[in-house]
Formats: C-alpha cells, structure tokens, sequence
C-alpha cells in the first residue's frame, strides 16, 4: 500500500453513482494520502459519499462552462495549495475502477526515470461483451508498452511538468491531454506507457447514437486542437493534429459528396456508355479509398485477443466513424466564427 507525502489523487466525475464508489474503493484499497475529489455538479450523492470516506472534495462552480480540464485543473490546484510536498499527482476519471499496485507502480516508475513527465498503463473495459460499442471501445483503449505521444485521463504525473508547460487547456472539451502531452514534449519531457494494468473503465455505452456522440467530440477535438497549434510545429512535423483532421475531412465531407455527385450523375444525364463507364470507374477509385484506411485499422489490431470478426466491425465503424468526427470539425468552426464557446458533448446524456 503506498504511503507517502510526495504524491496525491484527483478524481473528477459526475453523477457517476456506483462507479465512483468502485473508483475511490479502489484507490483506498492501495493508497494513504491526500486523494482530491472534483465534482462537477451531481445530483446523486456523490459528494456526500466521496465525504463519507475521507475523501476532500472541491465543488465547481458551474455558472462557469464545465470542462474535463477545468476539473482536473481545479484538483490539482487544490492539491498544490494544500500538499505542497506533493511532487507527483495520480489523475483518474470518476468511471472507473484502479487495478491493484498501479499506484505504486506509475509512481516508481518516474521517481526512477526523471527525465519523464507523465506515465500511463493499460485501460480495459469493464464489460466489452456487453455491447457492441463498449467491444469498440474495449479494442481502442488497446496499445503497446513505450514511449508514447500522450497519456491520457488516467495517469501519473510530474508536478514540475506542469509547472514548465503549463495545466490542462481549459478551453478544450475534449483532447486536453494529448494538448497537455505535447506542450510537455516541447519541454523537453518523455512520456511513457507500461504494459501493467492500469484502471477498468466502464463506458456502459447501449446505442448508436450514443458511439455517434462520442466520436463527434472526437472531430471536434481534431479541429480544436489542430486549430491551438496551427503556427507552429514540433521538429519538422506536420502540425499537430493535421493528418486527423485532413483525412476526417477527406472521408467525412470530400469523397461522401463526390459519390452522391457521381450517383446522382449517373441517374440524370444523358451519358455514352464510355461517359458511364468513366463514372462508374471514379465512384470506384472513392469506394477503395475507403476499403484501404479499413484495411489500415484491420492491421492496427494484431492483438491475438480480437477474433476476425471483431477486427472487422472495428474497421467498419473506423470507416463510418469518419462521418460524425466531420460534424464535430464542422461544429467546432461554426462556434469559431460565430464567437461562441463550445459546450461539453456528454454521450451518456444521448
């Protein structure tokens, strides 16, 4: 059980019930010290319950636009105030559940590697048979132990990273850590992920419209992110996010657009037989820029642990995914344009 002055929790959530009773169960179970609890404005007892076991908790004030950063930022503001010792924070969002010795884990992990900023394990699903969207999801949060570009919710970090590049982007609604993770990396900090349990999440996502939701804040943060850091890049690289946002808006808006011109083509002009073949062939030529970025996600899942078909349903809806990821691009310039700030997309609100 780790006991120690140089390290405290931040829990964000909201109305998250019995899973924030697993969550803080879970990090009491290995851990004594300071754990911070940000609630956002529940309705269902969570702070009385995160008091209940000792846990402090910050109350955001929610006249102001909420945030997942803003949340985490409050935490560790608190956290920084409170337990100046502290010289590493321990992020983990109210859904899900601490596997056993990560704690200790991340935290050996840097005190014996300073030279990096954050650390990060594996993230699995709590029922990924449940559902078909929860399987997706089950399949995303999959990865390989190294050096990685970002960390993401749940992770450890170096308090002195943030004080050399900065806290969560509090404007963002979706994508702040991967934003945090870079400003780190222009800092000169490293970024690491560990084959080790880490946390179970439980997504508990039922329809399609909620896995339409979730992958709208997902374009949403391609535009957003890609529009921070369009001035600048990071050793050469493309700009940040740019590649995820040019294929989103490729397969999302572009090629969608030119086979409905082509169809629509085909059914009302007056064509030769070689004008119709020219047509058919380019409606093709669209359809295998499709099949190709499947076969990309086929390959990007060589775990032994997915069957064929699971593989094949993640590349389907990789596929479809790149419809809803446009609407959030879309929706994050219309905001831009107009002055308007962009509202939280909660899936589990659909």
């Amino acid at each position: 059980m780790t006991d120690r002055e140089n390290i405290g929790v931040v829990v964000i959530g909201r109305n998250e019930g019995e899973r924030l009773k697993r969550c803080l169960a879970s990090i009491l179970a290995q851990y004594r010290g300071p754990v911070v609890y940000v609630d956002s404005g529940s309705s269902d007892g969570s702070v009385k319950h995160a008091e209940s076991v000792g846990v402090e908790v910050v109350d955001l004030d929610m006249t102001q636009p909420f945030t997942m950063a803003r949340g985490r930022n409050a935490g560790l503001n608190y956290l920084i105030e409170q337990y100046p010792a502290c010289e590493f924070v321990q992020f983990f969002d109210g859904d899900c559940e601490v596997a056993a010795g990560w704690i200790d884990l991340g935290l050996r992990f840097l005190s014996q590697h300073p030279e990096y900023a954050g650390v990060c394990g594996n993230r699995n699903e709590r029922y990924p048979e449940a559902t078909l969207y929860n399987q997706l999801i089950a399949m995303e949060w999959q990865g390989v132990e190294g050096e990685v570009d970002a960390c993401g919710g749940d992770a450890v970090y170096r308090v002195e990273s943030f004080r050399q590049a900065g806290q969560f982007n509090e404007a963002m609604i979706a994508g702040e850590e991967a934003d945090l993770c870079l400003r780190m990396r222009r800092k000169g900090w490293q970024l690491m992920r560990l084959d080790s349990p880490m946390t179970i999440h439980d997504a508990n996502m039922q329809r399609f419209a909620q896995w339409w939701c979730r992958s709208v804040r997902c374009g949403h943060a391609y535009a957003q992110g890609y529009d921070l850091h369009r001035l600048d890049s990071l050793n050469g690289k493309p700009h940040y996010r740019q590649k995820a946002l040019l294929s989103t808006l490729a397969y999302g808006v572009v090629f969608p657009t030119l086979m409905i011109l082509l169809v629509v083509m085909l059914a009302s002009l007056p064509l030769s037989e070689t004008g119709q073949l020219f047509l058919l062939l380019a409606e093709l030529l669209v359809i295998s820029f499709y099949v190709r970025i499947g076969q990309r996600a086929l390959r990007s899942k060589p775990d032994p642990r997915n069957s064929a078909k699971q593989r094949v349903l993640y590349a389907l809806f990789i596929v479809l995914g790149k419809l809803p990821e446009a609407q959030g691009v879309l929706k994050y310039w219309l905001n831009r344009i107009r002055g308007k700030a962009s509202k939280i997309i909660e899936y589990r609100q659909v």
